[in-house]
Order: structure tokens, then sequence, then C-alpha cells
């Protein structure tokens, strides 16, 4: 195995339990594995959640994922966030082993309650309200009309109700509005005799900025996995990262100076260079924006890339290393020794967002639960 992804199950853990502490006993605590757990491993994350007496549900981001956790003993309370197609055979399994799916359409309500008929079982579901995200969601004009037909369609079970933040990392101004709002759905349901047990909002960034939105469930995503939603975060809770990625050197070769190096010759060597050849590229989920434009370490030492990223491989100088061999590790994310890459630093240099620089790992790639 020439490349492959740590997964800390310690730092995971740990962070549920941050959160935990956070939120408290009463508050539900559901992370979020979709899109393969933020690159960490849709099964063994979930696995990792299983096992936790932290987490009370499990979310994804569509019924693909749900009945793949199905598929592999999850047993804990399984929602869809986002969306399904109307396949009546997908869907009898998933209303079997009781997931809960999410309502913004009424296509939505009359193909659940009509599936749950057929086998005899009620569907727990979700009204999903857009307060300004602007994604998928009923306008808060809707509302009532919409909760209404759900209570009254005799095989669905309105649980819960729930929307998302927009900008609760660096808007409060329009985080407050968009709670505002949700809190006025809440209230005019309520006038009309309709209680909702289960009220979610609040995302990584709003439990921990605005905890007056926890209402009784959080869905937890981004630092499920030790990732900071932004800076203000890093002052209030502490996290472990729980993913590195590693790769191994597959030839070393000293090249003279005056020498091109990739694809369009985009880096020339000023003088007698030590090359690295690593097997990961952007296939791999390796940006090209690093190009000539970031580091890898090895042997504890940040070592520069050079040239294009490939699709498969990657050059790197490691002229400075006193000691180096084919067959030694080099990490992309992650720490050797004193030193280290997160994905805040590649995200920051490439000019993007953390989640990305995970989630775009190639799933391809082994997930080692560590």
């Amino acid at each position: 195995m020439l490349t492959w992804v740590e997964v800390n199950k310690q730092a995971i853990e740990y962070n549920l339990k941050q959160f935990r502490r956070l939120i408290g006993a009463k508050t539900l605590l559901m992370p979020v594995v979709k899109s393969n757990a933020y690159g960490h491993g849709l099964i063994k994350v979930a696995e990792i959640c299983q096992g936790s007496k932290e987490v009370d549900r499990i979310c994804v981001v569509n019924l693909d994922e749900a009945l793949e956790l199905l598929r592999n003993g999850i047993k804990k309370p399984i929602m869809i966030l986002s969306f399904y197609e109307l396949d009546a055979e997908k869907i009898k399994i998933a209303i079997a082993k009781k997931v809960i799916f999410p309502i913004y359409s009424e296509d939505q309500i009359n193909f659940l309650n009509n599936v749950a008929k057929k086998i005899k079982t009620a569907v727990k579901v979700h009204l999903k309200v857009d307060v300004g995200t602007t994604r998928v969601g009923i306008l808060p004009k809707d509302a009532l009309k919409f909760a209404k037909k759900i209570t009254q369609s005799n095989n669905l079970n309105l649980e819960g109700i729930w929307s998302h933040f927009a900008s609760s990392e660096t808007d409060k101004k329009f985080t407050d509005k968009q709670q505002h709002c949700f809190e006025d759905i809440i209230n005019e349901l309520e006038k009309n005799k309709i209680k909702i047990p289960l009220r979610h909002l609040a995302c990584s960034a709003a439990t921990i900025l605005h905890k007056n939105s926890h209402f009784n469930g959080i869905r937890l995503g981004l630092s499920t996995y030790g990732l900071y939603p932004d800076k203000n975060s890093r002052k209030i809770i502490k996290l472990k990262p729980a993913l590195s990625l590693n790769t191994k050197i597959i030839q070393l070769k000293t090249v003279p100076k005056k020498t091109k190096i990739g694809y369009g010759g985009t880096f020339t060597t000023s003088s007698a260079t030590v090359i690295a050849v690593l097997p990961i590229g952007y296939w791999d989920g390796i940006d090209r924006r690093m190009s000539n434009n970031g580091e890898v370490l090895i042997g504890g030492q940040k070592c520069p890339i050079l040239g294009r990223i490939c699709m498969n491989l990657m050059m790197v100088n490691v002229t400075k290393l006193k000691k180096i061999k084919v067959g030694q590790t080099a990490t992309v994310i992650g720490q050797q020794g004193k030193s280290k890459i997160t994905a805040d630093d590649i995200a920051k240099n490439i000019g993007t967002i953390n989640y990305e620089i995970v989630d775009r790992i190639n799933p391809l790639i082994k997930r080692i639960i560590k």
C-alpha cells in the first residue's frame, strides 16, 4: 500500500465528548457522515459513531448513503438530510429499518405515506423549512400548510422540523434573523395545535458560537472530525483533527542545475536537486493549485512541491534531507515529529476552505482506523 488515509478514532471520540459537554445531556447529538464522512470514510466513521454513547443519531445526505449504512450493520437511527429518489423498493427498505426522511414537497408526502401504508408501518419525517440559505426546504409561508398535510397523513409521523444557517460563522445579524424566522414558524404551528417534538437548526459553527440555537438537537458536521468552521471557534472549544493523508517515496533522483520539472516545465532547478517522486496526484485529491505552491512532510521536515501536480504523481525537493530512501513515508496532511501540515494550512495557501481539502480525498484510497 503506497497511499493511505489514517483516521484517529480517539480524536473523533474526543471531539464528540467535547460537544456533548457543550450541549448537555438532553440535546440530541447527531454527527453528519455525508460525502464519505467529509473524506474520512463513511462506514468507518459511522461505526465509530455507532459505538459512542454520545451519539444519538447519524445524519447522511441521501437515501443511498442511508442504505449503505444499513447494509453495513449500522443500528443507530439514521436521518437523511437532503434528497432521495421516489423509488418505492429502496424506500420500503429504509422505512422498514426506521430511516428518518426529510420532507419539502407534496410529492414526498404522498409517496412516503403510500409506501408506508403498503408495508403497514409509519415513517418518521422532519419538515425542512428554508429560512434563508435558499437550498432545499419549503418557504416559511407554506410551513403550516405542509405540517397540516403531514399530520393528516395516517402513515407519517411528524417528529421534527429543521432548517440550516447560511452564515453562522461570520454574520451574527443574519444568523439571528434566520433563527427568529425559524422560531416564528414553530410558534405559528403551535398556535394551530401542531407541536413538533424535535427542532434542530445548529450546525458545527452555530453549536459553538450561538448556544441559543441548539433547541433540542444539533447536527455536527465538520467539527466531528476536529476541524474548525472558523477562527473564532478555536477560542471556545478544543478539537483534535482525525485525518492524516500519507504516501511513500517511489523514486529518488538527483537532477542537475537548469532541469525543468514536470508538465510544462513550470519549475527549473537553480542547482543540483534531489527529487522524490510520490505516487499521489489530483486523482487522489491533491489540488493542482498546490503545484509549486505546497509542501509535504518527509523525515519531519517540510519539503516543497516542484512542478505541476500530475494525475497520479508529484515531485518534491528533498535536497536538504540528510537521510532519505525509497519507501519512506511522505505526509501530505498530518504530523511528523514537531512539524505538521493541516487542512487549514493547505486551504489558506490555495484559497479555499478546509471542507474541500478533506472531502475531495479520493474515496478509493484505503482508510485505516488507528
